[in-house]
This record gives C-alpha cells, sequence and structure tokens, in this order.
C-alpha cells in the first residue's frame, strides 16, 4: 500500500483528507502539533480502514525538526508517495497590528517547513505527488490576517516552481479553499452569514475539498495547478475583509 504524510493531519480539513486517503487504501503517516486526543481519534477512524496509521508529533517552528520529519517517517514507511503540506496558523492581525512573534511563527508554520518538508521528499522520496493547502485569497489584496495570506502567497509561487523544476518526477499542484469552515473561534452562523458574499450564494463543505484531492490523484497529467474550491470567490473583484 503506499503512504500519505498528512500535516495538521489531526484537525479541520486535513482530518477529513487523512480519513480519505485511508478509505482509498493508504497508509497514513499523520502529523499534528499539539493536537494528541484528535491524532489518536484519526488514527483509530484511520486503522478502521484496514490501513497503518502512525503519528508523529513535531513543532513546525523548530527549524532543525521540521528538517527531520521526512525522514522519521521514510524509516517507518518504505512506501511513501505523497506530502498534503495542510498545516497552519490563522491568526487575526493586520500588518501594522502583526507581532514579531505572529510574523516569525507563521512564515515559520506555513512557509518555512512545507519548504523543507517538500525538499526533504524531494531527496528521500522523488516519486508521487505534493499537494499544498492554501487559500482562495491569495488572488486578493486582503490586509487583514496578513502574515497568514503572504505565507500562503509564497507557499503558492513554491508549489509551481517545484512543479517546473520536479515535474519529471513528482507532479506538485495545491488547493485552494474558499468558504468552507468557519474559523477556528468561529460557528456555523459565521457560514450562514457569509455565504451570500460568494458567487454561487453558498458555502462549500469538507466533501469539496477531498473531491478536489481524489482529482488530483487521478489525473497524473495535471502538475503546478492551483485547484481553486471557493464557489467563484477568489474571481470575486471585492477585496473582502475577513
Amino acid at each position: 500500500m503506499p503512504t500519505a504524510i498528512v500535516t495538521g493531519g489531526a484537525v479541520r480539513i486535513a482530518r477529513s483528507l487523512a480519513c480519505y486517503l485511508a478509505g482509498r487504501g493508504y497508509n497514513i503517516a499523520l502529523h499534528y502539533n499539539k493536537s494528541k486526543q484528535s491524532a489518536d481519534e484519526v488514527l483509530a477512524e484511520v486503522r478502521s480502514k484496514g490501513v497503518r496509521g502512525e503519528a508523529y508529533t513535531c513543532d513546525f517552528t523548530d527549524i532543525k525538526a521540521s528538517e527531520q520529519l521526512v525522514a522519521r517517517i521514510v524509516d517507518d514507511f518504505q512506501d511513501v508517495g505523497l506530502l498534503v503540506n495542510s498545516a497552519a496558523n490563522f491568526i487575526l492581525e493586520n500588518i501594522e497590528n502583526t507581532q514579531t512573534q505572529t510574523l516569525m511563527d507563521t512564515l515559520h508554520i506555513n512557509l518555512m517547513t512545507p519548504f523543507l518538508l517538500m525538499r526533504e521528499y524531494r531527496k528521500r522520496v522523488n516519486r508521487g505527488m505534493i499537494v499544498n493547502i492554501l487559500d482562495q485569497r491569495i488572488m486578493k489584496n486582503i490586509p487583514t490576517f496578513a502574515a497568514y495570506s503572504v505565507s500562503k502567497v509564497g507557499l503558492a509561487h513554491l508549489t509551481q516552481m517545484a512543479a517546473i523544476e520536479w515535474g519529471a518526477n513528482i507532479r506538485v499542484n495545491g488547493i485552494a479553499p474558499g468558504l468552507i469552515l468557519p474559523p477556528p473561534w468561529g460557528t456555523e452562523e459565521y457560514l450562514k452569514r457569509e455565504a451570500p458574499k460568494i458567487p454561487v450564494r453558498n458555502h462549500g463543505s469538507l466533501e469539496d475539498i477531498v473531491r478536489g484531492l481524489g482529482y488530483l490523484l487521478d489525473s497524473p497529467f495535471v502538475n503546478g495547478e492551483i485547484l481553486y474550491i471557493d464557489g467563484g470567490e477568489s474571481k470575486a473583484m471585492s477585496n473582502t475583509t475577513y
């Protein structure tokens, strides 16, 4: 069976992707930072599908530890064929109010560590596919969540550069979700309030993201693409400020 590395796999979008991949027959190398209880729950679901699942804790603000994560996983799994970079922080601070620690942590978690994981994946695996989870806001200039937005724009650019450099062996693509989940501090009411602002006048679901990943897995000629799953929000002219 092939193995998928899923970062941030204990929570939110990555949790759904990990469980979906297990259902497709992938063994799961599940990265998490502090969400051990959630990671254990995901592993139980993964293993219930008849595949192997192992959890790996790593603080992505620790560069040395981040550099070593792929090697740790490859030591345990000999058939790694997919890396999903989903772990991210999402902090509401505009440019002027961005704290230095926020900037450093966000760039480490959202950009530098995916860069390192991709580099190590290339060196140690050199096959299959990398999928980076981005955000529809990379198409806009929205000053809220400033460090987050900058990090995701950088990751989108890295996605396309790596697709050019590595395409002969590794396909590299991105998924840019829109209004799928409320922010970590929000509720379903947030989705209902924001949905009328989306061109399709509705919000998406985790199943939409799962289908997007399935499309990328099943499409061997797709490389260097960013799949926007956002109801057309990224194409709208207004710079929404949420």
